[in-house]
């Protein structure tokens, strides 16, 4: 059950989601904030790259809808009994180191 869902999470979390998603939609905006003049749009930059502020409509309710479903499945997963939860957290992990390699990776690009 560990490899399966790590696989799982690495894949549908970690390439599909972070990787060609989320990440070049963080960096892009990321590189906003950099140029932007406003000293709130700076102060505020962690959640403005995440689209949790100032971004469209359709992406702040997304934004919105996916840190309620995580927390929501945070909530979940620390009622699982043992070994289960550390399987999921072992999972989530990889998927998100997933994530970072992929930040890592696209930043340089990003930044030329």
């Amino acid at each position: 059950m560990l490899v399966l869902l790590t696989v799982a999470f690495v894949y549908g979390e970690g390439i599909r989601a972070l990787d060609r998603r989320w990440v070049p939609s963080l960096l892009e905006r990321a590189l906003l904030v950099r140029d932007h003049p406003r000293l709130s749009v700076r102060l505020l930059a962690p959640l403005y790259g995440l689209s949790l502020v100032g971004a469209r409509r359709d992406d702040l309710i997304r934004g919105w809808l996916l840190v309620s479903a995580i927390l929501g499945a945070v909530l979940i997963v620390r009622a699982l009994p043992d070994p289960w939860r550390g399987i999921v957290d072992f999972a989530v992990a990889a998927a998100l180191a997933w994530g970072l390699v992929a930040i890592l990776r696209r930043l340089p690009e990003a930044v030329r």
